[in-house]
């Protein structure tokens, strides 16, 4: 596991906070509130997948985090 950063996502209205770790070839969002879901995202052929159902409604916001992030790596 791997600690990569914070960011804050708006959804739903809300805005909540989430910590972004690397497991297992996934970038996991983890809600600073336990009691949210967790969503989870790979990267396959160029492309962003979402690992299950539950992050495929928040895709565009977390994968835009993601890749502000990633940039600021190079």
């Amino acid at each position: 596991m791997e600690d990569l950063f914070w960011t804050t996502l708006t959804l739903d209205g809300q805005e909540e906070e989430y910590h972004i770790i690397f497991e297992k070839e996934e970038y996991c969002f983890m809600s600073k509130n336990s009691s949210l879901a967790k969503y989870r995202f790979k990267r396959e052929h160029d492309e962003w997948q979402a690992a299950d159902a539950a992050s495929e409604e928040v895709k565009d916001k977390a994968i835009d985090a993601l890749e502000i992030y990633l940039l600021r790596q190079h």
